[in-house]
């Protein structure tokens, strides 16, 4: 059972025997909530967890008519906040809506310092001219609908941006195909929305960094080790207390001559890296060291760890249709259409930051460096390519205008 409505149209329950119970997160437009931990008691049972958006309702057979104790944990109190019971009523079929109440903390200012070189005008600028009133609902269709408290019912409605064009990919990616562009092109604009490329600004973030991961070709390709013992030991804990290791697995150059590099006269031993060094990071499994090598980065936006290929592979009938991916037994697939951009839009709508924000909430934060900077840092964790990602969100900017 999918939905909340479904349920209520198709529970009729017994007059002398409790039904089944339905307990439903929603907001107040009646859309699920993502991420509230909760722990429900009933009959000397408990369930616990966290829902998201597309599942955020939890059914119960109880075998009593004895309240039902629901808690959720407050981020602020740090410590599960108990809400009303749900009470059946025997013989009759019901729908209980509780609000969780939520409470403003009032900002405070500091003081301007006593030496601050400039003194406060006594009195304040006049406002501006008010500007004119717009003749139009500037694309917005708002919905009248209220709720018992007064407030919306439904959101505003804003028209979605045409589709991606394969005209708009080209000047992002200049050497890339044209009907590879279009592969790309079709399979964003089968759900803008839920994809959240439904904004210019969201949509130019997110090419920016596929441009950042694999260059004017957006071509998918696994992402490559070749560290020389230098590079190893600099950024890498391991290889720091590991040089002996570090000489060995890094890449050797033939002698320099006139100060220029020489060739690459062996490679670098990838497999030994991703096992020393990325074995367990990425969310790999710790009993697997391969996991770091098997795992390393692929697709358009460069997924990484068993952790992310397990995410894709689990999340997959959210988003898409079509056959499943097997990534983690086959993780390669990721660099194959139509998984390369769809592991890259799962990443953008799913995977969050620190702060909980995921790459297309982090989007609307601007246009500015420091915005694709912070983009940056969720893909790869840190600044690397951020002076070119920065030039290419300006291009893409500019392509989706």
């Amino acid at each position: 059972m999918s939905l909340w409505e479904d349920f209520l149209d198709d529970v009729f329950g017994d007059f002398k025997q409790p039904g089944t119970v339905m307990i439903c997160f929603v907001n107040r437009y009646l859309e699920g909530m993502d991420d509230v931990k909760y722990k429900i008691k009933f009959d000397g049972h408990e369930k616990s967890g966290v829902t998201t958006a597309q599942s955020y309702c939890i059914e119960l057979t109880p075998t009593s008519f004895k309240p039902i104790q629901i808690f959720v944990w407050s981020r602020k109190a740090k410590a599960y906040k108990k809400l009303d019971d749900v009470v059946a009523e025997p013989g009759r079929k019901k729908l209980v809506r509780k609000m969780m109440r939520t409470i403003k903390v009032p900002g405070k200012t500091d003081d301007l310092p006593d030496t601050q070189p400039n003194k406060r005008p006594d009195q304040p600028a006049p406002a501006p001219a008010p500007g004119p009133s717009p003749t139009d609902p500037q694309g917005i269709t708002p919905d009248q609908t209220k709720n018992e408290n007064d407030q919306p019912q439904a959101r505003p409605r804003r028209p979605v941006p045409g589709e991606i064009t394969v005209v708009q990919l080209k000047k992002i990616f200049p050497a890339a195909k044209d009907d590879f562009l279009q592969g790309i092109a079709d399979e964003c604009n089968k759900d803008l929305v839920k994809y959240h490329l439904d904004t210019p600004l969201r949509r130019a973030h997110f090419f920016a960094q596929i441009k950042g991961e694999t260059g004017a070709k957006m071509k998918p390709v696994n992402e490559s080790w070749e560290y020389s013992p230098a590079i190893l030991m600099g950024f890498s804990d391991y290889y720091k207390t590991h040089t002996d290791e570090a000489t060995q697995d890094g890449y050797l150059r033939a002698t320099s001559i006139n100060g220029k590099n020489g060739k690459i006269i062996r490679h670098a031993d990838q497999e030994a890296i991703g096992r020393k060094h990325f074995g367990k990071l990425n969310g790999n499994r710790a009993d697997h060291p391969n996991d770091g090598y098997n795992f390393r980065g692929r697709g358009l936006i460069q997924i990484t760890g068993f952790e992310k290929y397990s995410g894709f592979m689990n999340d997959y009938p959210k988003y898409f249709e079509g056959h499943l991916p097997d990534s983690v037994n086959n993780p390669d697939i990721v660099n194959q259409a139509p998984y390369a951009i769809q592991s890259a839009i799962w990443f953008w709508v799913t995977y969050k930051d620190r702060l909980g924000k995921c790459g297309w909430q982090l989007a609307d934060n601007g246009s500015k460096p420091i915005n694709v900077q912070e983009i940056t840092k969720l893909i790869n964790g840190g600044k690397q390519g951020l002076k070119e990602r920065q030039n290419a969100f300006i291009i893409a900017e500019a392509a989706f205008k």
